[in-house]
């Protein structure tokens, strides 16, 4: 009897270096370059595309990713299934905890893979064909009190249609004011990335709503206690949402009550099925939910469109960010992320 063969999944990767047009200022800092890691999954005449987009906030570098791609692809954890996705990312748990990005870079390849030899589009493989989608916001980043004005007026002449602003400095009031002086009636929504005491959010919370801002995300740093999050929910005349403080399901279901909403990105929750499990869990306490992104090309961003369908608010704008974007994939259209039909997550490098 003569045995077949099975084909084994291979992985390859390298960096992904990324440039901003514009210096990128967070609370944490501030960048014009994203060390991102380009994953890519070998199965039989397919290639499978995925994007680990590790940031120091959540304990990981492009030296982590690189050990830990190291780590799982000498344990075998891809096997010979591309379509055995959740039995895959149980694998890279029992052998490596942690480092989501760098799994998620894994995951999203193998939906990828998948939805190639299905010949689907990764939505329609999950189910979610026919679902109307949110508009995407774009942001703001921390700089001098000019270049904001100048870059809101050039998301303004760009088209976009919401804004996110970053905080987080000593001047923050005055970052609103001069948003509001080019932008006056623009949907505005504020990322203090942990900048924030609960105090001075409450104080921000009472501003910002005279400045018609929609809502403020993570205003506390990321192990801020549940009480601490309860005392500004409480107080703040607009809604709470949190980010770093939520990476997996468990996140929602300790912070549910304290906060108003979670802001859900692959990089922090190991990938799509995990994402899915945190919007269905924040649903199942009524929080209200918003699709973001890391600094990243379309690949890692168009893998978030495939599940933008089931969220509230969209901040997908980290390759809208980019001075060039390597890879083209779900195409930005007066305020939406459209995919197209191509199988699986539609993504290919840019010509």
């Amino acid at each position: 009897m003569t045995q077949t063969k099975l084909h084994q999944i291979e992985m390859v990767w390298q960096p992904l270096e990324l440039t901003t047009a514009h210096p990128f200022g967070i609370s944490y800092g501030t960048s014009d370059k994203s060390h991102n890691v380009l994953i890519e999954l070998r199965f039989k005449d397919f290639v499978g595309l995925g994007e680990a987009s590790p940031a120091s906030y959540h304990s990981e570098t492009p030296e982590t990713v690189n050990a830990v791609l190291t780590v799982l692809s000498k344990a075998g954890v891809l096997g010979d299934d591309p379509f055995a996705i959740a039995e895959v990312t149980r694998r890279m748990d029992k052998v490596v905890a942690g480092n989501a990005s760098a799994k998620a870079g894994i995951e999203m390849a193998l939906h990828d893979l998948a939805g190639q030899i299905a010949n689907q589009p990764t939505y329609k493989m999950l189910g979610l064909s026919g679902l109307a989608q949110p508009i995407t916001d774009f942001t703001i980043g921390i700089a001098s009190l000019e270049m904001i004005e100048v870059k809101t007026e050039q998301a303004i002449g760009a088209g976009y249609k919401v804004l996110k602003v970053k905080q987080g400095t000593d001047f923050d009031r005055e970052i609103i004011k001069r948003v509001r002086k080019v932008a006056k009636d623009i949907p505005l929504r504020v990322d203090a990335n942990g900048g924030w005491t609960p105090k001075q959010a409450v104080e921000m919370s009472k501003f910002l709503a005279e400045n018609n801002v929609q809502f403020i995300e993570q205003p506390l740093p990321k192990f801020a206690h549940v009480d601490d999050f309860r005392f500004v929910k409480e107080r703040s005349p607009i809604p709470i949402f949190a980010d770093e403080s939520i990476c997996k399901a468990i996140d929602v279901a300790r912070l549910a009550g304290a906060i108003d909403g979670v802001v859900v990105k692959l990089a922090k929750t190991g990938g799509l099925l995990e994402a899915l499990r945190v919007i269905h869990t924040a649903r199942a306490h009524s929080l209200q939910v918003m699709f973001g992104c890391m600094i990243e090309s379309s690949i890692g961003v168009t893998a978030a469109v495939h599940l933008s369908s089931l969220c509230d608010y969209l901040d997908l704008d980290g390759a809208l960010l980019l001075a060039s974007d390597p890879y083209e994939g779900a195409e930005y259209k007066d305020g939406y992320l459209r995919l197209n039909d191509r199988p699986g997550l539609g993504v290919r490098k840019r010509n």
